[in-house]
């Protein structure tokens, strides 16, 4: 399979382009109330008026253009093999949810050293919580009761 190099320079001009039109569009919708010319508590003046409605539109576009390019520069990067592409989300069957030891999640073949190492911790804090939850003898609660209560001395 022959992989290409990602050249980002054409995406990263698109989303730096694309900034500076939001800018430019959110300057808009600011600058009536910044230079002063929109009185403070006054009904908008025709001037105000055009410059939000026209601002809003021009920052829109911009942000619409700077997902694009993004969508677009991590589409290049996956299909040139620097990003991994998402996995695919598999249709389950409908029925009652049974939760599979996690052993069988991932076969052993192509679990990493990490991979098992966190797996063997997982399943032994599991064990480890689940003897906790079972229900102790009364003489064993009351000797850890008595253990965690310092005792003051008159």
């Amino acid at each position: 399979m022959l992989k290409t190099q990602p050249t980002s320079g054409k995406y990263l001009v698109g989303m730096v382009a694309s900034l500076i039109i939001s800018l430019s569009g959110g300057w808009l919708i600011l600058a009536p109330f910044a230079l002063g010319y929109q009185p403070y508590g006054a009904d908008w003046a025709s001037q105000t008026t055009n410059d939000v409605a026209t601002g809003i539109p021009v920052a829109a576009v911009g942000l619409i253009g700077f997902v694009a390019f993004f969508a677009a520069l991590l589409g290049a990067l996956r299909a040139a093999g620097v990003i991994a592409a998402r996995p695919r989300p598999v249709a389950q069957v409908q029925g009652t949810f049974q939760p599979q030891p996690l052993a069988t999640l991932v076969p052993a073949t192509t679990q990493s050293d990490l991979d098992r190492t966190l797996s063997t911790l997982a399943a032994a804090l599991a064990a480890d919580l689940n003897a906790r939850r079972e229900p102790r003898s009364d003489q064993a609660d009351t000797q850890l009761i008595e253990q965690r209560v310092p005792r003051r001395e008159s």
